[in-house]
């Protein structure tokens, strides 16, 4: 594998391996005992609707410029309005004193919830410790929520190894759109031929870097066939385990 002077990554299915299930009876259940306790009212199945109804009235908010042609909501906004919007209501509730901090608690909440896996794949911190140590421009470009996000990497100890940290749902776009790749390059003045992104998903790590035509390499955690490779029409490399980077 050639050298590269910076080394943009992918965090979930290319450093992170994760499965979360947003479908569980228990989280909507534990959510929707959590909002009561700041006087609102929802039976887990009302939240869960308004919830994806809410998920879905910012994305189309978010749509309807048609400047942005992969949009990334921030889903503290939707967290928020489930309080302030709630049909439903009792008189004696806790006082929402901070509203950033208290909708962090409601995304640690769901995000705890949904989990089924979530663990740092073999390597990835030698990887990362290896290219630091070799002076490498290391940063993270995820499609992904800063509430989720930021906690994960801290807990898991992956943090300290990037440069910066770009995550979508801070941006309000997302893979495969070439603009979220450009701002990060553009913000930490770096050349796209002296970057390899690396990433796992053709559709979106892949498909940015054949956009900007720059270099990447995929991580084939998804275990694409070579059939599936050759419809995606895949020109980049292909590994199976991180430490092929070195």
């Amino acid at each position: 594998m050639l050298r590269y002077q910076n080394y943009i990554f992918d965090l979930y299915g290319t450093l992170i391996d994760i499965w979360t299930d947003e479908d569980k009876k228990q989280l909507w259940e534990n959510l929707a005992l959590f909002y009561s306790h700041y006087g609102v009212d929802y039976k887990p199945a009302e939240l869960k609707r308004a919830y994806r109804r809410m998920v879905k009235e910012e994305e189309n908010l978010m749509k309807r410029d048609g400047i942005i042609d992969y949009p990334e909501i921030n889903l503290e906004t939707v967290f928020l309005r489930l309080l302030k919007e709630a049909p439903k209501g009792h008189p004696t509730a806790r006082l929402v004193r901070d509203e950033k901090e208290w909708v962090a608690a409601v995304a640690n909440i769901f995000r705890i919830e949904s989990y089924k896996k979530i663990k740092v794949y073999k390597n990835a911190e030698k990887v990362l410790k290896t290219l630091k140590e070799r002076n490498c421009g290391v940063y993270l470009l995820s499609n992904a929520q800063r509430v989720f996000t930021v906690p994960e990497l801290e807990r898991l100890g992956l943090a300290r190894y990037f440069d910066k940290i770009y995550i979508s749902s801070d941006m309000g776009i997302k893979k495969p759109d070439p603009k979220f790749m450009k701002s990060l390059l553009s913000a930490e003045g770096l050349d796209k031929d002296k970057c390899i992104m690396v990433g796992n998903d053709l559709d979106s790590d892949m498909a940015m870097a054949k956009k900007l035509q720059m270099p990447a390499v995929l991580v084939n955690t998804f275990k694409y066939s070579k059939t599936e490779l050759w419809k995606k029409d895949n020109q980049y490399p292909v590994i199976t385990d991180l430490k092929e980077l070195l």
